[in-house]
């Protein structure tokens, strides 16, 4: 009986220790599996006089470098980066990188890729900024305000075997990106964070002639523009590929202005902000040239194109600069919208839309106003929460002229969204509409707010806004881009 006993002890021993051998393989972590013998660096292509595959163990016998990286993405967001692996530079020597290769790819294990070339690799320089986020408001989409330049420090482009993102202290570093593309920047705004590779498992060098990135676009095209235009630039894609732009007359590189900060990847997430980052040129108050450049990765920049404005005298240029947008013909608003941007009190995004039925924020519409009606700051109050703000002097100039009060002394709201009663009052206000004597008929008088009733039945009255067909006006419904075009150029009319 102990003899069975024993040997069934023993036997449930054996199980026990074959259920967590197995356990622990399925949990095997990135470490576990590139340290796997299949799991090999690559580099390949015919840019490589010797094709070479890498173990882990090969790799960490090699030069180790150890390198902090200043990095922005297209959020944009900045971050810093530690790495510690093997030179890019030193990898491709030892493959016998060619004289004519061209174009790097680098290949995930998961299949992502991207493609780089070998100038902007290893030709052009590239730097960590220790102080790239002076200026910085410590939050979530900073990446647009420019740091400082100083102490620019020289980096190598590395696959690194150890690294942390969102630190420069080395001693958070791990193996759970690994093995990991980093690069550092060209210049103190340059969106490099997109190029970062996890799990490269890949690299080809290629030969071949470059393709080139399209030039800019800019709506309205160079012309006779009345003061106070503003410009906006596009190109195909407007995503990785970023619009460079000088304003006096020197040739833009990638030191110069950034137009599409947030990249088109993240327009729908970030549409109620998209406009203080890619914010339109301008206004163009004198005669102007924008020149302007597409740079971006692995292809060579597009040629530089210049936009020549010239400033229509008083009197002169009676025929407004046609704009036009790709979304808006055969809207309802298509006139109303057409003519707010040829007085270049509107514009549109950088891909060329409007985006009609977007939802329009407080600071945007006041902002309207004012290059509508030509409103001019007159000194006074400043908002506490529009001190900072891109629209700080247009709110002012508003409330200066006693187009807007703020929801208190101290608040206005410059972000939210505007609702039709209080675009009734501001447009009531601009135009100087007289008060009417009775209020409008609709179903939903009583949801008014008081102080809202005398400029809705105003506007109501004079025809600049109108109610819906179920006999509602709908004063707390969200107001969109084509509505605010529409009441503004209806109210200029009268």
């Amino acid at each position: 009986m102990r003899i069975i006993k024993n040997r069934f002890m023993f036997g449930f021993l054996v199980s026990v220790l074959t259920i967590l051998a197995l356990a622990s393989l399925s949990i095997m972590g990135p470490t576990d599996a590139f340290a796997a013998a299949e799991d090999l660096l690559e580099i390949t292509g015919d840019g490589v006089a010797n094709p070479s595959t890498f173990s882990l163990d090969q790799l960490e016998d090699m030069q180790q470098t150890q390198h902090v990286y200043s990095a922005i993405n297209t959020w944009p967001t900045k971050k810093w980066y530690v790495g510690k692996g093997v030179e890019l530079r030193e990898l491709l020597e030892a493959a016998g990188i060619t004289e004519d290769a061209s174009m790097i790819k680098f290949i995930s294990k998961d299949g992502y890729a991207i493609t780089l070339t070998v100038k902007e690799l290893l030709v052009d320089k590239r730097y960590c900024f220790p102080h790239f986020k002076d200026n910085s408001t410590a939050v979530d989409g900073d990446g647009n305000i420019p740091g400082s330049a100083a102490g620019a420090e020289l980096v190598e482009p590395m696959v690194g075997l150890q690294s942390v993102e969102g630190s420069n202290n080395p001693a958070y570093m791990n193996d759970l990106n690994t093995p990991l593309l980093m690069l550092g920047q060209r210049a103190v705004t340059e969106q490099n964070g997109n190029l970062f590779v996890k799990y490269v498992r890949k690299i080809e060098v290629l030969k071949g002639e470059l393709p080139w990135w399209d030039a800019p676009r800019a709506n309205p095209d160079s012309g006779l523009v009345p003061v106070g235009t503003m410009v906006a630039l596009s190109n195909e894609h407007n995503d990785d590929d970023k619009i460079y732009y000088t304003t006096d007359g020197s040739t833009p590189t990638f030191n110069s202005p950034m137009y599409n900060w947030i990249a088109k990847r993240w327009w729908s997430a970030r549409s109620d902000v998209l406009g203080n980052y890619n914010m339109p040129i301008g206004p163009i108050n004198e005669d102007t040239t924008i020149r302007a450049v597409t740079i971006g990765p692995g292809k060579e920049d597009s040629d530089v194109v210049a936009f020549t404005y010239k400033v229509a005298a008083a009197g002169q240029g009676d025929e407004k600069k046609a704009v036009s947008y790709t979304d808006t013909t055969g809207h309802w608003a298509q006139e109303y919208i057409e003519a707010l941007a040829a007085l270049g009190a509107v514009g549109g995004y950088p891909d060329g839309s409007f985006k009609p039925e977007q939802a329009i924020s407080r600071a945007e519409f006041a902002t309207m106003l004012v290059k509508s009606f030509k409103l001019e700051y007159k000194g006074g109050r400043i908002f506490a929460d529009t001190a900072l703000h891109w629209a700080k002097d247009s709110i002012a100039a508003a409330a200066a002229n006693g187009i807007v009060t703020g929801y208190d002394s101290n608040t206005f709201g410059p972000d939210d969204i505007i609702t039709r009663e209080q675009m009734a009052v501001m447009i009531y206000k601009a135009a100087q509409l007289p008060s009417v004597a009775e209020g409008p008929g609709f179903a939903d008088n009583n949801s008014i707010s008081p102080w809202a009733r005398q400029a809705v039945a105003a506007v109501v009255q004079n025809k600049i806004m109108n109610g819906y067909q179920d006999n509602t006006i709908q004063p707390q419904g969200i107001a969109n881009r084509a509505e605010a075009a529409t009441v503004i150029i209806k109210a200029l009319q009268k």
